[in-house]
């Protein structure tokens, strides 16, 4: 068993996964309630009146949108309630994956076995994909399911993109994370500086509006590659993906890099 820590770690999180697919079922069913009985018309009219500044500090450059389901879904959950949820989780499995197994001392167990260090961080690391996998799973499936209760006419080709762009933002976070574990092997450090990096991807791209001398400091924001494209409107965009890919390669490359070289019995 220790020597499969792909299928033990996932293994180990499924009470999690479930606990959020509930969470993110209640939401769903939450949200598709007030799309389909509130009149959304109205509060958009409402919402139309607010300074323009305001609504982008909210909900970034995109604004609001209130009139079609499409919208309140952007507005409501996927600017930051469900980014919160799947980034929070990719960075703690990020953590799991180097800095928690050295401070647990558990990880001289594990590597006694013969598992070496790069196939135990890779294996750690398909686990934290997979995991993330599994929720963003859940979410479309609590899409569709209280879509169908209220009769809502859902585009699910971009609500499928727009999951598809925070399931790489989430795992590329994730990466980093564990990439920060293995070059300080601290926990604090981990969570502090993978969890600045996301805020501050996100400022970036919420604040990009009114910072026309600095404008393309946009391209630094995971943020911007999540959702610059509006993936729920527009649809899968044809290269903001790689972005996250070529990140993904290159956190995991450094950490087998520091992986290898840390000294785990300090």
């Amino acid at each position: 068993m220790l020597r499969n820590i792909f299928l033990k770690s996932v293994q180990d999180s499924v009470k999690t996964i479930l606990a959020i697919f509930i969470l993110l079922f209640l939401t769903c069913l939450m949200v598709m309630f007030v799309v389909a009985e509130l009149p959304m018309e109205e509060f958009q009219r409402i919402i139309d009146l607010l300074p323009k500044g305001l609504l982008t500090a909210f909900a970034g450059p995109a604004g609001i949108d209130l009139s079609t389901p499409e919208g309140v879904l952007n507005t409501d959950m996927f600017t930051v309630f469900i980014p919160l949820i799947l980034i929070g989780s990719a960075i703690y499995y990020g953590y799991d994956s180097t800095a928690k197994e050295e401070e647990s001392r558990t990880l001289d167990l594990i590597l006694s076995t013969g598992i070496s260090r790069s196939n135990f961080l890779i294996q750690k690391l398909f686990a934290l994909t997979a995991k993330i996998f599994l929720i963003i799973c859940g979410l479309i499936i609590s899409i569709i399911i209280t879509g169908t209760i209220f009769d809502l006419n859902i585009a699910m080709t971009n609500i499928l993109a727009i999951c598809i762009q925070l399931f790489l933002i989430s795992t590329t976070l994730g990466f980093i994370a564990s990439m920060i574990g293995t070059i300080l092997g601290k926990s604090s450090h981990v969570f502090g500086i993978a969890s600045g990096i996301a805020i501050i991807s996100y400022f970036l791209y919420t604040l990009e509006p009114f910072l026309k001398d600095f404008e393309n400091l946009k391209y630094l924001s995971l943020f911007y590659y999540y959702k610059g494209g509006d993936p729920l409107v527009q649809g899968f965009h044809s290269w903001h993906w790689s972005i996250f890919i070529a990140t993904d390669l290159i956190a995991l490359t450094v950490a087998l890099y520091f992986w290898k070289k840390r000294d785990l019995n300090n």
